[in-house]
């Protein structure tokens, strides 16, 4: 790996992990399309970094807040998510290296969705949302994160929209999200696809990586900025829309 390579992979994992933690989303999208948008690494790969390093995040900022996690609506989510990892996963490595541009358009299109879906969000509710919206949420959830390793956008859209204090949103997202990279991690392990003999060096990259996550997960904490949280998800989104549109014009071209 070229040191520039590794370079853009620890500005992204930096960037990523300190809107995460700010506003309980965004660590995937941002890592997977900041490191396909600049050709740092193939998508199966960067997946499984990001995998690895989002349950650091995760972890690191769900420390003292565990009691906050919404276990109704956890289970809810995690129902319908669980069973399409994998079928999310296997579509990845069907896919692969040969339909690399296929791959990466499609994570365009998805980036972009999500973005408008994110942006287009309304106010909370008055009361819980229907049990078939937290399905549904958990069907696409799971069928992104077995693809891409990015399966916040449903999750947040569900969520934001309930009657519960913003911790509660937080932890309750950043708890499936634990949930859900152990099992994709499990799959990578188990059924590496065309990752193979790369697999070695990336969990290599991952634990200076997980240096960089930590480093800058606790800077979130300890050092909030001085934005507003509408400001912080500007942000994320302004980065994510430059994003997909690269990756959509290169899988056109």
């Amino acid at each position: 790996m070229e040191p520039w390579q590794l370079v853009a992979i620890m500005m992204s994992l930096a960037l990523a992990s300190y809107i995460q933690t700010l506003t309980g989303f965004a660590f995937g999208l941002i890592v997977m399309g900041l490191l396909a948008t600049l050709d740092v690494l193939p998508i199966e790969s960067a997946a499984l970094l990001c995998t690895l390093l989002g349950l650091f995040n995760n972890g690191m900022a769900m420390r003292g807040h565990w009691r906050e996690i919404n276990p109704r609506l956890a289970r809810r989510l995690l129902v319908t998510s669980l069973p399409m990892l994998p079928v999310g996963y296997f579509l990845a490595v069907w896919l692969g290296s040969e339909r690399a541009p296929l791959l990466g358009m499609l994570l365009g299109i998805v980036i972009l969705i999500a973005c408008l879906a994110l942006l287009a969000q309304p106010g909370p509710r008055a009361t819980t949302s229907p049990r078939w919206h937290f399905h549904t949420a958990g069907v696409l959830s799971g069928l992104m994160g077995g693809l891409f390793a990015a399966n916040g956008p449903p999750l947040v859209v569900v969520l934001y929209r309930q009657p519960m204090t913003l911790i509660a949103i937080r932890c309750t997202l950043f708890g499936v999200f634990i949930v859900t990279g152990i099992v994709r991690m499990g799959l990578s392990i188990a059924a590496p696809g065309r990752i193979g003999d790369t697999l070695p060096q990336l969990l290599l990259v991952g634990l200076s990586g997980a240096l960089v996550v930590i480093l800058f997960t606790e800077l979130a904490r300890r050092f909030p900025p001085p934005l507003s949280d509408n400001r912080l998800r500007q942000v994320a989104y302004a980065i994510l829309l430059v994003s997909s549109v690269n990756l959509i014009i290169k899988g056109l071209i």
